[in-house]
Protein backbone atom coordinates (compact mmCIF):
# COMPACT_ATOMS: atom_id res chain seq x y z
CA UNK A 1 0.00 0.00 0.00
CA UNK A 2 1.51 3.32 -1.00
CA UNK A 3 1.77 6.25 1.44
CA UNK A 4 -0.99 8.33 -0.18
CA UNK A 5 -3.50 5.51 -0.02
CA UNK A 6 -2.51 4.73 3.59
CA UNK A 7 -2.94 8.37 4.68
CA UNK A 8 -6.33 8.56 2.99
CA UNK A 9 -7.41 5.32 4.62
CA UNK A 10 -6.22 6.50 8.05
CA UNK A 11 -8.30 9.66 7.76
CA UNK A 12 -11.39 7.79 6.58
CA UNK A 13 -11.07 5.38 9.49
CA UNK A 14 -10.61 8.27 11.94
CA UNK A 15 -13.63 10.07 10.51
CA UNK A 16 -15.81 6.98 10.76
CA UNK A 17 -14.59 5.95 14.19
CA UNK A 18 -15.00 9.43 15.46
CA UNK A 19 -18.06 8.71 13.62
CA UNK A 20 -30.95 12.69 63.99
CA UNK A 21 -30.41 12.72 70.38
CA UNK A 22 -30.85 16.07 71.54
CA UNK A 23 -32.01 19.14 69.79
CA UNK A 24 -30.82 21.92 72.13
CA UNK A 25 -27.90 22.87 74.30
CA UNK A 26 -28.05 22.15 78.10
CA UNK A 27 -29.57 25.01 80.09
CA UNK A 28 -29.02 25.64 83.81
CA UNK A 29 -32.00 25.11 86.17
CA UNK A 30 -34.24 24.14 83.27
CA UNK A 31 -37.30 22.26 84.44
CA UNK A 32 -37.73 18.86 82.93
CA UNK A 33 -41.24 19.80 81.82
CA UNK A 34 -41.34 23.56 81.38
CA UNK A 35 -44.56 25.45 80.78
CA UNK A 36 -45.90 24.92 77.32
CA UNK A 37 -45.17 27.69 74.90
CA UNK A 38 -48.53 27.46 73.15
CA UNK A 39 -52.06 27.52 74.51
CA UNK A 40 -53.91 24.24 74.79
CA UNK A 41 -52.79 20.83 75.75
CA UNK A 42 -49.71 19.32 74.38
CA UNK A 43 -49.68 15.83 72.99
CA UNK A 44 -49.28 13.26 75.76
CA UNK A 45 -45.95 12.14 74.37
CA UNK A 46 -44.45 15.58 74.17
CA UNK A 47 -43.27 18.09 76.70
CA UNK A 48 -41.45 21.38 76.92
CA UNK A 49 -39.87 22.61 73.76
CA UNK A 50 -41.17 19.56 71.94
CA UNK A 51 -44.61 21.13 71.75
CA UNK A 52 -43.45 23.94 69.52
CA UNK A 53 -44.96 24.02 66.06
CA UNK A 54 -43.19 21.98 63.48
CA UNK A 55 -40.21 23.74 62.00
CA UNK A 56 -39.40 21.01 59.56
CA UNK A 57 -40.04 23.06 56.46
CA UNK A 58 -39.35 26.54 57.87
CA UNK A 59 -36.33 28.54 58.82
CA UNK A 60 -35.80 29.23 62.54
CA UNK A 61 -35.21 27.27 65.71
CA UNK A 62 -36.94 24.21 67.05
CA UNK A 63 -36.58 20.49 66.79
CA UNK A 64 -33.84 19.76 64.32
CA UNK A 65 -34.29 23.14 62.68
CA UNK A 66 -30.70 24.24 62.91
CA UNK A 67 -29.52 21.06 61.31
CA UNK A 68 -32.22 21.16 58.64
CA UNK A 69 -31.55 24.79 57.89
CA UNK A 70 -27.87 24.10 57.43
CA UNK A 71 -28.58 21.11 55.25
CA UNK A 72 -30.88 23.17 53.07
CA UNK A 73 -28.33 25.96 52.78
CA UNK A 74 -25.45 23.66 51.98
CA UNK A 75 -27.56 21.69 49.54
CA UNK A 76 -28.67 24.81 47.71
CA UNK A 77 -25.12 26.04 47.41
CA UNK A 78 -23.87 22.68 46.23
CA UNK A 79 -26.60 22.61 43.61
CA UNK A 80 -25.69 26.09 42.47
CA UNK A 81 -22.04 25.15 42.13
CA UNK A 82 -22.86 22.02 40.19
CA UNK A 83 -25.28 23.68 37.78
CA UNK A 84 -24.05 27.24 37.39
CA UNK A 85 -23.79 28.37 33.81
CA UNK A 86 -22.34 31.62 32.60
CA UNK A 87 -22.11 33.66 29.45
CA UNK A 88 -19.28 35.91 30.53
CA UNK A 89 -17.18 35.15 27.52
CA UNK A 90 -17.51 37.85 24.86
CA UNK A 91 -18.25 35.29 22.23
CA UNK A 92 -21.35 34.26 24.22
CA UNK A 93 -20.38 30.74 25.16
CA UNK A 94 -22.60 29.14 27.82
CA UNK A 95 -20.34 27.38 30.30
CA UNK A 96 -21.37 24.65 32.76
CA UNK A 97 -19.38 23.88 35.91
CA UNK A 98 -18.36 20.27 36.41
CA UNK A 99 -18.13 19.69 40.18
CA UNK A 100 -17.19 16.69 42.34
CA UNK A 101 -13.45 17.29 42.09
CA UNK A 102 -11.12 14.53 43.09
CA UNK A 103 -13.36 11.77 41.85
CA UNK A 104 -11.60 8.53 40.95
CA UNK A 105 -11.62 7.28 37.43
CA UNK A 106 -14.27 4.97 36.11
CA UNK A 107 -13.60 1.54 37.70
CA UNK A 108 -15.42 -0.14 34.80
CA UNK A 109 -12.68 0.78 32.36
CA UNK A 110 -9.18 -0.58 32.37
CA UNK A 111 -7.80 2.92 31.83
CA UNK A 112 -9.74 4.52 34.72
CA UNK A 113 -10.75 7.51 32.60
CA UNK A 114 -12.53 10.48 34.20
CA UNK A 115 -10.29 11.22 37.19
CA UNK A 116 -10.15 15.01 37.51
CA UNK A 117 -8.57 16.76 40.49
CA UNK A 118 -10.21 20.19 40.13
CA UNK A 119 -13.55 21.66 39.20
CA UNK A 120 -13.64 23.05 35.69
CA UNK A 121 -16.08 24.40 33.15
CA UNK A 122 -16.99 23.17 29.71
CA UNK A 123 -19.24 24.70 27.09
CA UNK A 124 -22.85 23.62 27.18
CA UNK A 125 -22.97 23.18 23.45
CA UNK A 126 -20.55 22.47 20.67
CA UNK A 127 -19.02 25.59 19.13
CA UNK A 128 -21.37 26.86 16.43
CA UNK A 129 -20.91 28.47 13.04
CA UNK A 130 -22.23 31.76 14.45
CA UNK A 131 -19.61 31.74 17.22
CA UNK A 132 -16.84 30.89 14.82
CA UNK A 133 -17.91 33.75 12.53
CA UNK A 134 -17.39 36.15 15.45
CA UNK A 135 -13.88 34.76 15.76
CA UNK A 136 -13.13 35.06 12.06
CA UNK A 137 -14.56 38.58 11.86
CA UNK A 138 -12.41 39.72 14.77
CA UNK A 139 -9.06 38.53 13.44
CA UNK A 140 -9.59 36.94 10.06
CA UNK A 141 -9.01 39.77 7.59
CA UNK A 142 -5.94 37.94 6.36
CA UNK A 143 -7.06 34.46 7.44
CA UNK A 144 -4.12 34.00 9.87
CA UNK A 145 -3.06 30.42 10.35
CA UNK A 146 -5.69 29.28 7.87
CA UNK A 147 -8.45 29.55 10.47
CA UNK A 148 -10.94 29.68 7.63
CA UNK A 149 -11.13 26.53 5.54
CA UNK A 150 -12.60 26.96 2.04
CA UNK A 151 -14.71 23.84 2.53
CA UNK A 152 -16.73 25.78 5.11
CA UNK A 153 -18.23 27.60 2.14
CA UNK A 154 -17.89 25.09 -0.67
CA UNK A 155 -19.17 21.94 1.02
CA UNK A 156 -22.96 21.66 1.60
CA UNK A 157 -22.24 20.62 5.19
CA UNK A 158 -20.11 23.72 5.82
CA UNK A 159 -21.81 26.81 7.19
CA UNK A 160 -19.57 29.87 6.74
CA UNK A 161 -18.97 32.10 3.71
CA UNK A 162 -15.86 34.15 3.06
CA UNK A 163 -15.92 37.23 0.85
CA UNK A 164 -13.40 39.82 -0.32
CA UNK A 165 -9.67 39.44 -0.69
CA UNK A 166 -6.74 38.94 1.66
CA UNK A 167 -6.52 41.87 4.07
CA UNK A 168 -10.21 42.65 3.77
CA UNK A 169 -11.82 39.24 4.13
CA UNK A 170 -15.31 39.29 5.63
CA UNK A 171 -17.30 36.35 6.95
CA UNK A 172 -20.94 35.45 7.42
CA UNK A 173 -23.06 32.44 8.24
CA UNK A 174 -24.49 30.81 5.14
CA UNK A 175 -28.04 31.82 4.34
CA UNK A 176 -30.77 29.24 4.03
CA UNK A 177 -30.51 25.73 5.41
CA UNK A 178 -28.27 22.73 5.04
CA UNK A 179 -29.33 19.57 3.16
CA UNK A 180 -31.25 18.47 6.29
CA UNK A 181 -33.27 21.70 6.36
CA UNK A 182 -31.47 23.17 9.38
CA UNK A 183 -30.34 26.81 9.53
CA UNK A 184 -26.57 27.07 9.55
CA UNK A 185 -26.06 29.51 12.45
CA UNK A 186 -26.67 26.99 15.24
CA UNK A 187 -25.02 24.05 13.54
CA UNK A 188 -21.69 22.98 15.02
CA UNK A 189 -18.77 24.42 13.12
CA UNK A 190 -16.86 21.84 11.12
CA UNK A 191 -13.96 21.72 8.64
CA UNK A 192 -11.77 23.01 11.48
CA UNK A 193 -8.30 21.63 12.12
CA UNK A 194 -6.89 21.18 15.63
CA UNK A 195 -4.58 24.13 15.04
CA UNK A 196 -7.54 26.38 14.16
CA UNK A 197 -9.48 25.25 17.25
CA UNK A 198 -6.37 25.97 19.36
CA UNK A 199 -6.24 29.48 17.90
CA UNK A 200 -9.93 29.96 18.79
CA UNK A 201 -9.29 29.15 22.49
CA UNK A 202 -6.16 31.35 22.49
CA UNK A 203 -8.33 34.17 21.13
CA UNK A 204 -10.92 33.69 23.90
CA UNK A 205 -8.25 33.49 26.61
CA UNK A 206 -6.65 36.69 25.31
CA UNK A 207 -9.87 38.69 25.60
CA UNK A 208 -10.84 38.22 21.97
CA UNK A 209 -8.27 40.68 20.76
CA UNK A 210 -8.37 41.80 17.13
CA UNK A 211 -4.60 41.37 16.94
CA UNK A 212 -3.89 38.16 15.00
CA UNK A 213 -0.62 37.75 16.91
CA UNK A 214 -2.60 36.86 20.04
CA UNK A 215 -3.77 33.69 18.33
CA UNK A 216 -0.31 32.21 18.65
CA UNK A 217 -0.04 32.28 22.44
CA UNK A 218 -2.29 31.56 25.40
CA UNK A 219 -3.42 28.03 26.17
CA UNK A 220 -1.13 26.75 23.42
CA UNK A 221 2.06 28.16 21.97
CA UNK A 222 1.72 27.75 18.21
CA UNK A 223 4.35 30.07 16.74
CA UNK A 224 2.60 30.03 13.38
CA UNK A 225 2.39 26.26 13.11
CA UNK A 226 -0.43 24.76 11.08
CA UNK A 227 0.92 21.22 11.04
CA UNK A 228 3.43 18.98 12.77
CA UNK A 229 3.57 18.09 16.47
CA UNK A 230 0.68 19.38 18.57
CA UNK A 231 1.80 21.61 21.48
CA UNK A 232 0.72 20.72 24.99
CA UNK A 233 -1.47 22.93 27.20
CA UNK A 234 0.52 25.74 28.83
CA UNK A 235 0.65 26.12 32.63
CA UNK A 236 -1.82 28.79 33.71
CA UNK A 237 -4.13 28.31 30.72
CA UNK A 238 -7.64 29.54 31.54
CA UNK A 239 -9.45 28.54 28.35
CA UNK A 240 -8.52 25.38 26.48
CA UNK A 241 -9.68 22.31 24.64
CA UNK A 242 -10.75 19.68 27.17
CA UNK A 243 -8.39 16.87 28.05
CA UNK A 244 -9.57 13.31 27.57
CA UNK A 245 -10.28 12.93 31.33
CA UNK A 246 -12.15 16.25 31.48
CA UNK A 247 -14.30 15.42 28.49
CA UNK A 248 -14.93 11.86 29.74
CA UNK A 249 -16.00 13.03 33.19
CA UNK A 250 -18.37 15.63 31.74
CA UNK A 251 -19.90 13.02 29.46
CA UNK A 252 -20.15 9.92 31.66
CA UNK A 253 -19.82 10.85 35.35
CA UNK A 254 -22.91 10.65 37.60
CA UNK A 255 -23.26 14.24 38.82
CA UNK A 256 -25.88 13.29 41.45
CA UNK A 257 -24.18 10.38 43.20
CA UNK A 258 -20.61 11.46 42.56
CA UNK A 259 -17.67 9.32 43.63
CA UNK A 260 -16.77 6.59 41.20
CA UNK A 261 -20.26 6.37 39.70
CA UNK A 262 -20.38 6.54 35.93
CA UNK A 263 -23.06 5.99 33.32
CA UNK A 264 -22.53 3.73 30.35
CA UNK A 265 -23.58 6.45 27.91
CA UNK A 266 -22.90 10.18 27.74
CA UNK A 267 -26.53 11.17 28.25
CA UNK A 268 -26.85 10.23 31.95
CA UNK A 269 -28.11 6.83 30.91
CA UNK A 270 -27.08 3.17 31.01
CA UNK A 271 -29.13 2.51 27.88
CA UNK A 272 -27.80 3.05 24.39
CA UNK A 273 -29.39 6.21 22.96
CA UNK A 274 -31.89 6.05 20.13
CA UNK A 275 -30.80 7.53 16.82
CA UNK A 276 -34.17 8.91 15.73
CA UNK A 277 -33.72 12.49 14.53
CA UNK A 278 -37.35 12.85 13.41
CA UNK A 279 -38.55 13.29 17.03
CA UNK A 280 -36.32 15.67 18.96
CA UNK A 281 -38.52 15.41 22.07
CA UNK A 282 -37.12 11.95 22.73
CA UNK A 283 -35.18 11.38 25.94
CA UNK A 284 -31.86 9.63 25.56
CA UNK A 285 -31.42 10.20 21.86
CA UNK A 286 -28.55 11.33 19.67
CA UNK A 287 -27.72 12.09 16.06
CA UNK A 288 -25.72 9.17 14.70
CA UNK A 289 -26.11 6.33 12.27
CA UNK A 290 -25.14 7.86 8.94
CA UNK A 291 -27.37 6.76 6.10
CA UNK A 292 -29.46 4.64 8.50
CA UNK A 293 -31.03 7.79 9.98
CA UNK A 294 -33.07 10.50 8.20
CA UNK A 295 -30.05 12.77 8.31
CA UNK A 296 -26.54 12.51 7.00
CA UNK A 297 -25.26 15.68 8.60
CA UNK A 298 -25.18 17.62 11.88
CA UNK A 299 -28.29 19.14 13.42
CA UNK A 300 -28.60 22.28 15.57
CA UNK A 301 -26.71 22.05 18.86
CA UNK A 302 -28.91 21.12 21.84
CA UNK A 303 -31.71 19.83 19.63
CA UNK A 304 -32.45 16.94 22.00
CA UNK A 305 -33.64 19.03 24.95
CA UNK A 306 -34.29 15.93 27.07
CA UNK A 307 -30.91 14.36 26.51
CA UNK A 308 -27.98 15.74 28.46
CA UNK A 309 -25.18 14.94 30.85
CA UNK A 310 -24.24 17.48 33.57
CA UNK A 311 -26.52 19.81 31.59
CA UNK A 312 -24.33 19.42 28.50
CA UNK A 313 -25.77 18.55 25.14
CA UNK A 314 -24.59 16.43 22.23
CA UNK A 315 -21.90 14.62 24.18
CA UNK A 316 -22.76 11.66 22.00
CA UNK A 317 -23.15 11.99 18.25
CA UNK A 318 -23.84 15.03 16.07
CA UNK A 319 -20.22 16.01 15.61
CA UNK A 320 -17.04 14.40 16.86
CA UNK A 321 -15.12 16.58 19.31
CA UNK A 322 -11.47 17.44 19.76
CA UNK A 323 -9.36 17.19 22.89
CA UNK A 324 -5.85 18.32 23.70
CA UNK A 325 -4.94 14.75 24.61
CA UNK A 326 -2.04 13.48 22.50
CA UNK A 327 -2.82 10.61 20.20
CA UNK A 328 -0.63 7.69 19.24
CA UNK A 329 1.99 10.06 17.87
CA UNK A 330 2.95 13.71 18.30
CA UNK A 331 0.97 14.83 15.24
CA UNK A 332 -2.35 13.39 16.41
CA UNK A 333 -4.95 14.03 19.12
CA UNK A 334 -7.77 11.95 20.60
CA UNK A 335 -11.30 12.71 19.40
CA UNK A 336 -14.47 11.74 21.25
CA UNK A 337 -18.24 11.18 20.94
CA UNK A 338 -18.69 9.89 17.42
CA UNK A 339 -20.65 11.90 14.87
CA UNK A 340 -23.72 11.86 12.67
CA UNK A 341 -21.82 9.61 10.29
CA UNK A 342 -20.87 6.95 12.89
CA UNK A 343 -22.63 3.76 11.92
CA UNK A 344 -25.04 2.15 14.42
CA UNK A 345 -22.85 -0.94 14.64
CA UNK A 346 -19.84 1.23 15.52
CA UNK A 347 -21.54 3.43 18.12
CA UNK A 348 -20.82 0.97 20.95
CA UNK A 349 -17.24 2.09 20.54
CA UNK A 350 -18.26 5.45 22.01
CA UNK A 351 -19.83 4.16 25.24
CA UNK A 352 -17.99 4.57 28.58
CA UNK A 353 -15.82 1.59 27.59
CA UNK A 354 -14.58 3.12 24.37
CA UNK A 355 -11.14 3.95 23.11
CA UNK A 356 -11.01 7.43 21.51
CA UNK A 357 -9.95 7.79 17.91
CA UNK A 358 -6.59 9.18 16.87
CA UNK A 359 -6.89 12.05 14.40
CA UNK A 360 -4.26 14.13 12.63
CA UNK A 361 -4.00 17.71 13.85
CA UNK A 362 -4.28 18.88 10.25
CA UNK A 363 -7.48 16.93 9.55
CA UNK A 364 -10.46 19.23 8.89
CA UNK A 365 -13.55 17.26 7.92
CA UNK A 366 -17.31 17.67 8.01
CA UNK A 367 -17.54 15.22 10.92
CA UNK A 368 -15.25 16.94 13.44
CA UNK A 369 -15.78 20.05 15.58
CA UNK A 370 -15.05 21.11 19.16
CA UNK A 371 -16.27 22.59 22.42
CA UNK A 372 -14.12 24.58 24.85
CA UNK A 373 -13.26 24.15 28.53
CA UNK A 374 -12.12 26.71 31.09
CA UNK A 375 -10.97 27.42 34.62
CA UNK A 376 -14.08 28.52 36.60
CA UNK A 377 -14.76 32.19 37.18
CA UNK A 378 -13.84 33.53 40.68
CA UNK A 379 -17.55 33.79 41.48
CA UNK A 380 -17.85 30.03 41.03
CA UNK A 381 -15.07 29.47 43.53
CA UNK A 382 -16.91 31.82 45.91
CA UNK A 383 -20.03 29.67 45.59
CA UNK A 384 -17.97 26.56 46.19
CA UNK A 385 -16.37 28.15 49.27
CA UNK A 386 -19.83 29.06 50.56
CA UNK A 387 -20.94 25.49 50.01
CA UNK A 388 -17.92 24.16 51.85
CA UNK A 389 -18.53 26.64 54.66
CA UNK A 390 -22.16 25.52 54.83
CA UNK A 391 -21.16 21.89 55.02
CA UNK A 392 -18.53 22.80 57.63
CA UNK A 393 -21.24 24.55 59.63
CA UNK A 394 -23.37 21.45 59.42
CA UNK A 395 -20.52 19.39 60.84
CA UNK A 396 -20.10 21.99 63.65
CA UNK A 397 -23.81 21.73 64.52
CA UNK A 398 -23.59 17.97 64.60
CA UNK A 399 -20.49 18.20 66.78
CA UNK A 400 -22.26 20.51 69.27
CA UNK A 401 -25.15 18.09 69.44
CA UNK A 402 -22.84 15.19 70.26
CA UNK A 403 -21.16 17.20 73.03
CA UNK A 404 -24.55 18.14 74.49
CA UNK A 405 -25.77 14.55 74.40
Amino acid sequence: MNAAVKNFRDDVEATYAVDSNRDREPMKARARFPEYRRRGSAPSSAGGMHCRRSKRWTWGSGRGARSLNMRAFAGAIAFAVASVASSVLGVHVDMVTIGNPGNPGNPATTTGLGAVSDIFQISKYETTNAQYVEFLTSVGGTNPGGIYNPNMGLDPLGGIVQAGSSGTFTYSVKSGTNPQGVAYANLPVNFVSWFSAARFVNWVQNGESTNPATLETGAYTLNGATNGPLPGRNPGATVFLPSLNEWYKAAFHDSVNGGDNYYDWGLASDTKPANDVSDLSLVNAANYGGSVTPTSGPIAVGSYAGSSSYGLYDMIGNIAEMSDQPGNNANRYMAMSGSYSTQVANMDGFSALYTPSNVRGTSATGQIGFRIAAVPEPSTYALLAAGVAGLGGLRWVKGRRKIAA
